[in-house]
């Protein structure tokens, strides 16, 4: 219903504010929308209900106050080891169940993506973001760690083996600029109208051809995915969790005031 609000434990807000089109908030401000065990259960529960659900043509993904989301929740990798991780497949549920979803994923960026946010965003098929307010950064091996929900695949795919390079091991933010003039962003608009805009453009792909815009969108994914190989990243990923240098990088962040 147009307009309709709902919270999922307060960690997931969803509304439906256009005919055909749902909006997914992750909304742990404090946190600056940090990904943890709880808040991405919460919110793959949401994208299946959006993504079966009949009435939802398109679905945009948002943040809160002020950030689109940070990534992964440091206290949940702390936590693990190689092993651990492994076991419980650590990110592959989001990447599977982004994936699964047929209808076209909207990005509204209003705020910094980073990490596992940033990998939220390219997983997505559009990505729209704000002039100012707006940058995208992969800080993992900063932190001991590599991307590991496709980010080293996907930002390659999009930019190419250099700037991904740039991005990745020296950690260099992409600024919402530079994300538009390198095709990564299809479109800014100003700071603080970000989702109100993307709505707009929503709601015009939802009067689309629905089978028509959901084959498209799986050929072109098709494509995309032939120059992937995300199982070996997410061993790599995996690999990490069991080094020092991980133990000391995420430690020693956690212990910043």
């Amino acid at each position: 219903m147009s307009g309709s609000t709902s919270s999922l434990g307060e960690l997931i807000q969803t509304s439906s504010p256009a005919s055909g089109v749902r909006v997914i908030t992750f909304n742990r401000p404090q946190k600056r929308n940090a990904l943890s065990t709880e808040l991405l259960a919460g919110f793959l529960a949401e994208l299946s209900a959006a993504s079966k659900d009949a009435a939802v043509k398109v679905i945009i993904l948002t943040g809160s106050g002020g950030f689109f989301s940070a990534g992964a929740d440091l206290q949940d990798i702390a936590a693990l080891d190689a092993a651990g991780a492994r076991s419980c497949r650590y990110l592959e549920d989001l990447c599977h169940g982004m994936a699964s979803v047929r209808k076209p994923l909207l990005a509204a960026v209003e705020g910094p993506a980073l990490g596992g946010g940033f990998e939220v965003a390219l997983m997505c098929d559009l990505i729209f973001a704000s002039q100012t307010r707006t940058y995208f950064a992969l800080p993992e091996v900063k932190r001991g760690l590599i991307p590991g929900a496709g980010g080293t695949q996907r930002l390659t795919a999009a930019l190419g083996k250099f700037k991904a390079m740039q991005t990745i091991l020296l950690a260099k933010p992409i600024t919402a600029e530079e994300g538009l003039s390198h095709g990564l962003v299809c479109q800014l608009f100003e700071d603080g109208t970000v989702l109100d805009n993307t709505v707009k453009v929503a709601a015009d792909l939802a009067a689309n051809a629905t089978e028509a815009m959901q084959l498209a969108k799986e050929a072109i994914c098709r494509a995309d995915s032939l120059g992937r190989d995300d199982e070996f990243e997410r061993t790599l990923y995996y690999i990490t969790f069991g080094t020092e240098e991980k133990k000391k990088g995420v430690n020693g962040f956690l212990k910043k005031p």
